[in-house]
């Protein structure tokens, strides 16, 4: 008889909602940390189709909390690539940006922000958020409210490309920084050693293209997450076995198909705590990592289209030690 999985209350499919009123035209996934057993962050994730305003779709917002809004493109041969001009407006102010690639808008709490502006688009593009607290809350502000857009570099500083930075005070803690190319993307199936025919420290199922913010790229908001592009199979890591952190992690794997936000396009199994207790999802799923809990392997079991994957670690460095076996 099998044995009873132990996590499997740690690993779920992501759920679809439609969002908090004002906010977006679709529904997207929607995971607060009532959804993530207690975990003490939130996120969406979904694709903006047409042109138009988003988060709100008018007037602001202010939020008790830190906040990224990411936006990112779903060409997966080109990680820079958003195919896309967007604005956002910052501050009591309404000082606008612009940008036409992959980026991270950085909303430190209590700071008024959007409406989050696609003026136009070749394409469906990624739009997801990380909120550094457990629930959602928002205080509008109405468009009457508000004065006029304004140019400026006030907040010129929140508004940072989409790219892997200078490592933090410890890195990944997993060897990717030395991946790092001149665009500021991790190659981790072109590592080195693997080329020379040693061993290295990635596997084949890793990213073709990877990026890896963290707090001292982020103003210092305690938090790191990844962004990257998976088409391989096999094992992600040849370092070991597991890994814990010492701060609450999750690991978000997810579909690049517009039309189908419940598509994630590949099979995968994922080890959680001491024994590696496997766990088989074909469905875009997260699974979440409390504080000192040993996860991985990860193993892509196969790949049917390009999928996404996404870290949010709620620190602004990332110590993983590996746990022996």
């Amino acid at each position: 008889m099998a044995r009873k999985l132990e996590y499997v209350h740690l690993v779920k499919q992501l759920v679809v909602r439609e969002p908090p009123a004002g906010l977006y035209r679709e529904p997207r996934f929607w995971m607060e940390g009532k959804d993530m057993e207690g975990f003490n962050g939130h996120f969406s994730y979904g694709f903006i189709k047409e042109p138009g305003p988003i988060h709100p779709k008018e007037g602001a917002l202010v939020h008790p909390f830190d906040e990224c809004l990411v936006f990112a493109g779903i060409d997966h041969t080109n990680i820079r690539y958003l195919g896309a001009e967007v604005s956002v407006e910052l501050g009591h102010e309404r000082e606008e940006h612009v940008f036409d690639k992959p980026t991270v808008v950085l909303i430190p709490k209590g700071t008024p922000h959007g409406p989050a502006t696609v003026r136009s688009a070749k394409g469906p593009i990624v739009h997801y958020t990380i909120g550094l607290a457990p629930q959602y809350k928002a205080e509008s502000i109405a468009p009457a409210h508000l004065p006029l857009a304004s140019k400026g570099a006030k907040y010129a500083d929140l508004v940072k490309p989409l790219i892997t930075y200078a490592r933090g005070a410890g890195g990944s803690g997993m060897g990717y920084e030395r991946l790092v190319d001149a665009e500021g993307v991790m190659r981790p199936k072109a590592d080195p050693l693997i080329e020379r025919g040693q061993v290295g420290k990635m596997g084949p199922g890793n990213a073709d293209q990877l990026v890896w913010l963290f707090g001292a790229n982020l103003g210092g908001m305690e938090v790191n997450f990844t962004w990257g592009f998976y088409t391989g199979a096999g094992k992600w890591h040849r370092g070991g076995e597991a890994h814990t952190h010492p701060e609450e992690e999750i690991l978000v794997f997810i579909g690049l198909d517009p039309d189908d936000i419940d598509y994630l396009g590949a099979e995968l199994e994922v080890g959680m705590g001491q024994d590696h207790e496997r766990h088989i999802f074909n469905k875009p799923t997260v699974a979440i990592c409390p504080k000192g809990f040993p996860h991985l392997p990860v193993i892509t079991r196969w790949v049917d289209k390009p999928y996404s994957f996404i870290v949010v670690c709620l620190s602004g460095e990332h110590d993983s030690p590996w746990v022996e076996a």
